[in-house]
């Protein structure tokens, strides 16, 4: 057994290397779960300053712009974007996440023509207009209706006042729809209600960060599973210190925090839990790091899972 401590950025991590693989310290862990909560909690903050009226539009938006795109940036002046959606006339939204440097990593075909699928969690709309832009036959984009439908811990509820729950969801998907033309239809349904008798089944079903902010991701995942006639596209954050345990299968519980995080999952834990919904084939298609658009030093490890309905099989991973 070997022991040592390597300074990074700050923290002081403690490594015990065995056998069964390596393992970092309880203090450390609780210190990288505070880094975590710490980014949370100002890109809530900065949600916060948004929903006030906030400029949201950035700085360098083009001055010489024609009319039509002049009168696209008065209107997304001031929305809350999570993300960035081209939306012509060279401009694209102010979002706190940016996909579209991160696409190939999705391995999404080139043409989805014929194809009926379903994002989950929609929230402006990137995902769904990306598989609209792609061809598809239908798109049905999910979110709950409002900001107390979503899984929040109680100490979160406790601190947000009656307006601030009942703050509807929706307002830069809708704006995006209408710019951009689009035939995408939002549903208001959450995700633990989704069924083939609410809105049938799809060829491609996509539910992507959306698995640390559930209190139950497992039960979600089922639901996912219910609507999948093809395949499901699965996406979130994993934590590579937690695959340091010599092939255990480790999540940690973080709910009853200040953001609405319930879980630290493994590599390994994400896959298990797909598996453990009904998937039968589950592939790695990718694993990649990725943060907020202004802040590129706080990179979060992410995975992407290709999971198909049908008997279980070995897991494929592709690095």
């Amino acid at each position: 057994m070997a022991r040592g401590k390597i300074g990074i950025a700050g923290f002081e991590l403690s490594i015990v290397a065995n056998k069964a693989g390596c393992a970092l310290t309880a203090s450390v862990r609780n210190r990288l779960w505070r880094g975590v909560h710490a980014g949370l909690k100002r890109l809530l903050s900065r949600r916060r300053h948004f929903a006030e009226g906030q400029r949201s539009v950035p700085a360098d938006a083009p001055v010489d712009a024609t009319p039509e795109a002049r009168e696209i940036l008065r209107r997304i002046e001031g929305v809350q974007w999570y993300h960035s959606i081209d939306l012509g006339h060279g401009i694209v939204t102010p979002g706190e996440f940016d996909h579209r440097p991160l696409l190939h990593r999705y391995r999404l075909p080139t043409r989805l023509d014929g194809l009926r699928v379903l994002d989950i969690g929609t929230w402006d709309g990137f995902w769904a207009f990306e598989f609209e832009r792609r061809g598809a036959a239908e798109v049905v984009a999910t979110d709950v209706a409002r900001r107390s439908d979503v899984d929040l811990t109680g100490v979160l509820r406790a601190g947000l006042d009656s307006s601030q729950l009942a703050a509807p969801t929706g307002r830069g998907f809708a704006l995006a729809k209408e710019i951009l033309g689009s035939s995408v239809r939002r549903e208001t349904v959450n995700v633990y209600d989704l069924s083939p008798e609410r809105l049938g089944t799809f060829d491609i079903v996509h539910i992507g960060d959306i698995l640390v902010h559930l209190r139950d991701p497992v039960r979600a995942l089922e639901r996912v599973l219910a609507v999948t006639r093809g395949y499901a596209l699965v996406s979130d954050v994993y934590f590579p210190d937690l695959d340091c345990a010599g092939g255990a299968t480790l999540a940690e519980y973080g709910g009853g925090g200040l953001v609405p995080v319930w879980w630290r999952l493994s590599f390994s834990a994400l896959e298990s839990m797909i598996r453990d919904a009904g998937f039968g084939e589950v592939e790695c298609l990718s694993r990649f790091r990725y943060g907020v658009a202004s802040e590129r030093g706080s990179l979060m490890h992410h995975a992407v899972f290709r999971a198909r309905p049908g008997s279980a099989a070995a897991p494929v991973v592709v690095p």
